[in-house]
């Protein structure tokens, strides 16, 4: 008896199972809720709220001032104050993502200085995460640097001692109190400071970038409930986006779900109590 009604609730299961499927299927689910799947530019990781790529997704998809782009490469790219970046990677779990400046790709790997800008950090939206220090990017260094700073030449093919391009860290004060009274450019650009970073490695150090944190609403409990998250313009509030319509942070239970686990857990209760009623023996007594 037991197996029969195994068999009843798994039967009781499977069409539930398929009824949710058929209806989401035949039905049309809310236009935003369509809307903000998760897309990618080809490479890279997939983007969904607080992100959102315009021409890919609506921009209800996302925060305002999280768009990204898609580079030609095929990698997203953050737009910054000064700079583009890179997204490496991106970990919705812990609001954080790795990425490197844009320019560092066009000195294809030659070590040759490439063109990073100084960039502001919106700090209303973004703050650098981990250990994250300064280097000194410094150009058009005349002939009388000290030779002290030799060791910080960036090299670069085809070029020679004059016009020397500098990489120095924060941390060396001394160097870069230096540098700085002769060489006219300097530029400074955020890395990751792993422990190992030091002269002759700032072309990987630039290559490797850094890792931001991100403000914006959570939404986690949006999908936990199978929703999708997005943002309202006009009234310039998180919206869960589900199915049947938006909601102002979680998706309700399924209605037909639920009844449908109501009804299976009924029939599997009926099934049970069949097997298991009381039945009279010879001695007049009754037993299970």
């Amino acid at each position: 008896m037991k197996e029969n009604n195994l068999q009843t609730l798994l039967i009781c299961l499977h069409l539930c199972i398929f009824v949710v499927i058929f209806s989401s299927r035949t039905s049309g689910a809310y236009y935003p809720y369509e809307a903000c799947v998760p897309r990618n530019c080809g490479l890279g990781p997939n983007i969904h709220f607080p992100f959102y790529i315009p021409g890919l997704q609506e921009s209800f998809c996302g925060y305002p001032g999280f768009e990204l782009n898609c580079s030609q490469q095929g990698f997203p790219v953050l737009q910054l104050p000064g700079s583009e970046y890179v997204v490496q990677d991106i970990s919705y779990q812990t609001r954080s993502l790795r990425v490197y400046n844009a320019a560092v790709l066009s000195s294809n790997g030659t070590g040759c200085l490439p063109g990073i800008r100084n960039t502001t950090l919106p700090t209303a939206r973004f703050g650098f995460y981990g250990n994250v220090t300064q280097l000194h990017l410094f150009s058009n260094c005349t002939n009388s640097t000290s030779e002290d700073l030799w060791r910080h030449r960036v090299g670069c093919d085809g070029k020679g001692r004059d016009g020397w391009d500098l990489g120095i860290y924060d941390k060396d004060e001394n160097s870069t109190n230096i540098a700085s009274k002769n060489c006219k450019r300097n530029v400074v650009a955020p890395v990751e400071d792993d422990g190992n970073i030091g002269p002759g490695n700032v072309d990987e150090v630039l290559r490797r970038g850094f890792v931001l944190n991100w403000t914006a609403s959570d939404c986690s409990p949006c999908e936990i409930s199978g929703g999708r998250c997005g943002f309202s313009a006009i009234t310039y509030h998180f919206r869960c986006f589900c199915p049947e319509g938006p909601h102002s942070r979680s998706c309700p239970p399924g209605k037909l779900f639920s009844n449908l686990l109501s009804d299976c857990s009924e029939t599997h209760a009926r099934a049970r109590f069949k097997s298991n009623k009381c039945i009279p023996s010879t001695s007049g007594r009754f037993y299970n």
